[in-house]
């Protein structure tokens, strides 16, 4: 039952938060002055926090993170 059980844990993929190149990232934006669009995704859903799309993607965990700091709030 433990093997089933750490296939199932190591077949899903791992999607750390990297801070250093997410502040990297929004750090480089925000110089560039680039608004970050809506999202449009299917995983937002209203009471979430960007570490909630973490499990889904990265890339819009990071996205998330620099309309948070651009905007000052989450998506609606």
């Amino acid at each position: 039952m433990q093997d089933q059980l750490n296939q199932e844990v190591m077949s899903k993929p791992f999607l750390a938060e990297k801070p250093k190149e997410v502040d990297a990232y929004v750090k480089d934006m925000m110089a560039k002055k680039v608004t970050p669009p809506e999202y449009s995704g299917t995983y937002w859903r209203p009471g979430y926090t960007c570490r909630n799309l973490l499990r889904h993607s990265w890339t819009q965990y990071r996205n998330c993170r620099y309309y948070h700091r651009y905007h000052g709030r989450y998506y609606y």
